[in-house]
Parts: structure tokens; C-alpha cells; sequence
């Protein structure tokens, strides 16, 4: 699975899991290249990358949904860019390229014009140190809109720049009837229900209407402890063009959802 999924996602979910199964091993293998099922590096796998091997049974678990962040410490230094324009001529990025990334296409797309010295201030291939770049004031970075809901006080930027990814979770069939694995698919499938995280729904939302629209408990800072949940008052639900939404607690830190939902 991806590193960023298994980090932040994945991994602060796993104490549940483990309690429902107590005397089950997960092997949690986190990186940018898929795996490959049919020669038994995994028996389940979390990708970015549509499967293509006609052996293996797939499911989309949902879809991811990138757009700008920056830090607060970045935009009071460089302001906010009020348009694309402004973006490529005064600001400073930090991109990620990696296998599933699709980080070279979409750079390509968007800045293939634009002279890299002065611009491209951090690339990596690593979505832990790309969210620590942009949450530490490198630049202006692109970032799944779920990590405005486990607390990074990132600022969203509304530019029309928005990237998806489809996150498929994929299985050889015989694995699939085994006891064990089948808890795991079933555990994978419900921690990216849509219904319930509606960051993983197809069409995308702001992650100022995340407290508005989540109905669930009270989601923990998962990014606590990596460099990404920096230090200030900034409303996380707000975006740096000025809509901000907080959770319907007054907390900062996370979202959480009423004492009774509908």
C-alpha cells in the first residue's frame, strides 16, 4: 500500500482491527510501487494503480482528492495566490514523484512552462517528507484533502488545481476465501467507506464542508509526532480565500461528529 494511505490513514486504524482479532499478524508493507499478487509479495494490496491481471478479483475502494496546501508560516511570508498566474510567477512549490503519484503527469500539466530554479524549491518520492516539506513553509504543496480532517493545520488554497487518484484494493480469489484475509478485505472496505468519510466519495469536497457532512466519531490527530500538525491558531477548515467552516465542536485538532447523528 501506499505510504501515505498505510501512515496516516491505515496504521492509526489498526488497534480496532487488532481488537476484533487479537491473534492476527499484519504485515503492513508501505511503499509507491504495486506489488505484485500473482508471484505472492501480498495477499491483499491497497494501490493507486487500476489492476490489470485478469486473476485477480478487484474493488475501488474510493477515490483520493488533491489539492494546494500551504503552511501558515508560508503565507504570511508569500502571501496567498489569488490565481494560477500568480502561483507560477511569485510562489514556490514542493512536488512528490513517485510510481503511483501521478506527480510527473500532473506537473507537466500544470507547470511544464514554468522555469524549475526558483520555482521547484522540494521534489521527493516520499509522502511523509513531502506533507513535513509544505507543513514546515517550503512551498505550496499538493495534498489529499482527508488530512484537513485528522488534524494538519495546513491551510487549503482555492486554485483550480485539483488532482484524483481511484484507490483499488486487489486480491487473488483464493486468497480471498481464506478466513483471515477475508477479515482484512472486509476491515479495508469499511475504513474507506464513503458513506461514512466523505472525503473518499467520487465528487469532490471542500474540506470546509468535512464537519458539515461527517457524521462519525471523533477522528484523532494522526499526524501528530510527524511534523505535519504544526503549532497555530489557524482554523484547519479554512480555506486560505477566506471560507472557513469548524467543526461543530470548536475543536482544532480533528472533526467530530454530533453526540447523536441521524
Amino acid at each position: 500500500m501506499t505510504e501515505g494511505l498505510g501512515t496516516f490513514w491505515l496504521a492509526p486504524r489498526l488497534p480496532e482491527f487488532q481488537r476484533a482479532y487479537p491473534m492476527l499478524l499484519v504485515d503492513l508493507h508501505c511503499g509507491m510501487r504495486s506489488v505484485d499478487l500473482l508471484r505472492l509479495e501480498a495477499e491483499v494490496a491497497v494501490q493507486l494503480t487500476k489492476p490489470t491481471a485478469a486473476d485477480l478479483k478487484m474493488i475501488r475502494l474510493g477515490r483520493l482528492h488533491s489539492m494546494p496546501f500551504a503552511a501558515p508560516s508560508y503565507l504570511q511570508t508569500y502571501g496567498v495566490p489569488a490565481s494560477v498566474a500568480e502561483l507560477k510567477s511569485r510562489h514556490r512549490i514542493v512536488y512528490q514523484v513517485s510510481e503511483q503519484s501521478g506527480g510527473s503527469e500532473f506537473y507537466q500539466r500544470w507547470f511544464g512552462d514554468v522555469p524549475r530554479p526558483g520555482f521547484l524549491a522540494v521534489r521527493t518520492n516520499s509522502s511523509t517528507a513531502h506533507a513535513a516539506a509544505i507543513a514546515n513553509g517550503a512551498g505550496i504543496g499538493w495534498l489529499v484533502t482527508y488530512g484537513a480532517a485528522l488534524g494538519t493545520k495546513m491551510v487549503p488554497i482555492d486554485l483550480d488545481l485539483r488532482s484524483t487518484r481511484d484507490v483499488w484494493l486487489t486480491y487473488h480469489a483464493d486468497a480471498g476465501r481464506i478466513p483471515r484475509v477475508r477479515h482484512v478485505i472486509d476491515w479495508l472496505v469499511d475504513c474507506f467507506d464513503p458513506k461514512k468519510f466523505p472525503w473518499f466519495r467520487d465528487e469532490f469536497i471542500h474540506p470546509g464542508e468535512f464537519p458539515r457532512l461527517y457524521r462519525g466519531g471523533a477522528l484523532p490527530n494522526h499526524f501528530e509526532g510527524f511534523g505535519v500538525a504544526i503549532a497555530t491558531e489557524a482554523n484547519p477548515f479554512a480555506s486560505a480565500s477566506g471560507a472557513a467552516a469548524r467543526s461543530p465542536d470548536g475543536g482544532r485538532s480533528g472533526i467530530r461528529g454530533p453526540a447523536n447523528p441521524d
